[in-house]
């Protein structure tokens, strides 16, 4: 775990637990999958604990992921709300259940010493290898590695 100060106040720990190669089969349930045909996900894996009150959390801290120098893409999946026709059941949610974000709100509601996991998607182009590094960043900065 990596305890990072938050860009207003408090400290956050953000730990890298895994990162999980995918297949092209992975985004067939996306809208209009034949535009991620050449692409593999990655999905990095992590937790982000609340270590000191305060804040701690920003929305401009996120990960890159790196294969060498390539940066691989954040691919965002949001769940969708789907009329189903039925009037006993009008709507159905549908989640992208291979990797869900942590909560922000959550995160922000929880306890000293409380932790969310999390779960966010890269992709690769084709001829791109294995993921090399991740790092935690704000604006640009670098505030943990791990490779």
């Amino acid at each position: 775990m990596a305890t990072v100060a938050g860009d207003k106040r408090g400290t956050i720990g953000v730990t890298v637990v895994r990162v999980e190669k995918g297949s092209h089969g992975d985004l067939s349930g996306l809208e209009d999958p034949s535009k991620y045909a050449d692409k593999t996900p990655y999905y990095v894996h992590y937790k982000l604990t609340k270590t000191a009150e305060g804040n701690g959390d920003d929305v401009a801290d996120q990960f890159e992921v790196y294969e060498g120098g390539n940066r691989l893409t954040e691919l965002i999946v949001f769940t969708s709300i789907e009329s189903t026709g039925d009037p006993a059941k009008p709507l159905e949610t549908r989640r992208f259940e291979k990797c869900q974000s942590a909560s922000h709100t959550e995160y922000k509601e929880a306890a000293v010493g409380k932790s969310v996991e999390g779960c966010a998607v890269y992709l690769a182009a084709k001829g791109t290898g294995d993921p090399s590094t991740v790092k935690w960043t704000r604006r640009s900065e670098t505030l943990a590695t791990w490779e």
